[in-house]
C-alpha cells in the first residue's frame, strides 16, 4: 500500500518540477527588463554665462576699398556699427559662380573699388550666418565661405548691393543681391563709418592671396593676469549623465586627475590646466553631419553647460573628423601659446547625437593693474621681415595677424599676454616678433 501511494507522490512531484521548468524557461525567453533612464543629476552646471551665436562667429578683419585707398581694422568693436546695419539687410538670387575661384581671381574680386570684406578664420556654413544676415529664400545647406565681399558700385542705379560668397579653401564662389532703403542711408551707415578706420596697404603677390595689413605702426596693451581655475567639480557635473557614480584616481607622477563612470572619462592635466573628456560609446560612431548642424551642435554643448570661460571664437571646422575649434581672444586679438605651457582653444569633436571629445583649459584670466603700452610694427616692415627670413617662404605664408604671446611669468599663478605679430603656414601659426620670444610654432592641432 505504501509503495502504491510512494510511486503516486514520486509522479505528482516530477509533474510538478516539470511544469516549473516550462514555466522558468517561458519567463526567460519573454523576460524585458525595465531600464530606467539615468538622467542628470539636478544640480547647477552653469560654470560661466551662456552666449549668442554671433558672439562667437565673428570676422578677424574688414577691409574697404574705396578711390585707390584700403582702411581697414582688425577689431571687433570698430565692425560693430557696419556689422549692426547689415542685420537689416536680405540676401535674394543667391546663384553659383564659380568652382574654380583661385588666389587671383579672388584678389581681382576684392580689389575692385568701392567693395568692402569680411575675413573669417574659418569656413562658416552659409545657414549659420543667417542669424547676421537673413535671407527671406531657401537656406541651402552645402555652401559655406570664409570671405564676404559686398560691391557698393551700383547702388546710385538700382539701390542694390552686389555680395559675394568665396571660399577660398574650396575655391567656391557665390554671387546675391540685398536690397537697401536708399543710397544716402547705406553711405551715412556704411561708408562714412568706414573713414573712421585706420589706412592698410595691400601686399600683392603672384598666384598668391594678398595680404591686407596696416601701414602705420600701432599700440597694444601687454596684460599680465592672475590665473582662476574653474572647478572641476563643475565640469564633472556638465559631462558625466550621472556624477554620483564616478570614481576617480591621481596619477602623482604625471599630476594628472582622472575621473570616470566607465563608459566615459575625464582626465585632468594640472600642469597645464587642460582637462580632456572622452565618451568612449560616441568616440567610435561619428555621426554624418551637415557642417551648420556640427557648428551648433557643439556650440549649444559647450553653452549648455557655460563653457566660455573666456572670449573663445568659432576658429576652424574639420568636417572630416567632425570636429570644431574655437579660439581664446583678448581685446580682440587671438591668443596664441607653447603646448607645454597650457591651451588657448577648446577643441570638440561630434559623435553619436553626442559630444565624442572634448578638450580645453578650464582656467580663466583675472586682470591685475600692471599693463603697459607696447608699439607694434607696420604691415610694411612685417612683410619685410618675413622676406628677409631666411626660415620663412613668403610665398607659403597664408596670413599675417597681431595677436598675443601667452608666456608664464617667474611668479606663481600668472601668466603674461604680450603684443607679438603671428605668421599662417600649413595651418600652423608662428611667432614673429618681439624678439624676446623667440620664433616658437604655437600651431593649431
Amino acid at each position: 500500500m505504501g509503495l502504491k501511494y510512494l510511486e503516486q507522490i514520486k509522479s505528482f512531484v516530477l509533474f510538478v518540477l516539470v511544469l516549473l521548468s516550462i514555466s522558468l524557461t517561458f519567463s526567460i525567453w519573454t523576460y524585458k527588463p525595465n531600464y530606467d533612464t539615468i538622467e542628470k543629476t539636478n544640480v547647477n552646471i552653469s560654470i560661466e554665462k551662456k552666449l549668442q551665436l554671433t558672439d562667437v562667429i565673428v570676422p578677424y578683419r574688414m577691409v574697404f576699398h574705396e578711390n585707390g585707398i584700403w582702411r581697414g581694422t582688425d577689431r571687433s568693436e570698430d565692425m560693430k556699427p557696419i556689422i549692426s546695419q547689415m542685420k537689416n539687410w536680405q540676401v535674394t538670387n543667391l546663384v553659383h559662380v564659380s568652382n574654380n575661384a583661385n588666389d587671383s581671381k579672388m584678389n581681382q574680386l576684392l580689389e575692385e573699388d568701392n567693395r568692402f570684406t569680411l575675413f573669417f578664420t574659418g569656413e562658416v556654413p552659409y545657414p549659420i550666418f543667417q542669424s547676421l544676415l537673413p535671407s527671406i529664400e531657401k537656406k541651402p545647406s552645402n555652401i559655406s565661405f570664409n570671405q564676404m565681399i559686398v560691391d557698393w558700385s551700383q547702388l546710385s542705379t538700382n539701390e542694390e548691393l552686389t555680395v559675394f560668397f568665396a571660399n577660398t579653401t574650396k575655391r567656391q564662389l557665390y554671387k546675391a543681391k540685398i536690397h537697401v532703403k536708399s543710397e544716402d542711408i547705406f553711405n551715412k551707415q556704411v561708408v562714412n563709418q568706414s573713414y573712421k578706420l585706420e589706412r592698410y596697404l595691400a601686399f600683392v603677390r603672384d598666384k598668391e592671396s594678398t595680404l591686407y595689413l596696416p601701414a602705420e605702426q600701432s599700440k597694444m596693451m601687454q596684460y599680465t593676469y592672475l590665473i582662476s581655475t574653474s572647478s572641476i567639480d563643475r565640469f564633472k557635473n556638465a559631462l558625466f549623465a550621472n556624477p554620483k557614480i564616478v570614481k576617480s584616481s591621481v596619477d602623482n607622477a604625471s599630476m594628472k586627475e582622472v575621473y570616470t563612470d566607465g563608459v566615459s572619462m575625464l582626465t585632468v592635466n594640472n600642469n597645464e590646466r587642460v582637462l580632456d573628456f572622452v565618451n568612449t560609446t560616441a568616440s567610435d560612431n561619428l555621426e554624418t553631419l551637415e557642417e551648420s548642424k556640427l557648428v551648433l551642435n557643439t556650440f549649444e554643448f559647450i553653452n549648455e553647460h557655460g563653457g566660455w570661460t573666456g572670449d573663445f571664437r568659432f576658429d576652424a571646422l574639420d568636417y572630416n573628423y567632425n570636429k570644431v575649434l574655437y579660439q581664446l581672444y583678448m581685446q580682440d586679438y587671438p591668443v596664441f601659446t607653447d603646448s607645454h605651457v597650457t591651451s588657448t582653444k577648446i577643441v570638440t569633436v561630434w559623435g553619436d547625437n553626442r559630444i565624442a571629445r572634448y578638450t580645453r583649459p578650464y582656467y580663466k584670466l583675472v586682470s591685475v593693474p600692471e599693463n603697459s603700452a607696447v608699439t607694434i610694427m607696420n604691415g610694411q616692415n612685417v612683410v619685410n621681415k618675413l622676406m628677409e627670413s631666411k626660415k620663412v617662404n613668403f610665398n607659403t605664408v597664408k596670413e599675417v595677424r597681431p595677436g598675443y604671446y601667452l608666456t608664464e611669468s617667474n611668479r606663481p599663478n600668472v601668466f603674461v599676454l604680450k603684443p607679438a605679430w603671428f605668421y599662417l603656414i600649413n595651418g600652423k601659426w608662428t611667432v614673429l616678433s618681439p624678439a624676446n620670444v623667440g620664433g616658437a610654432q604655437v600651431g593649431l592641432e
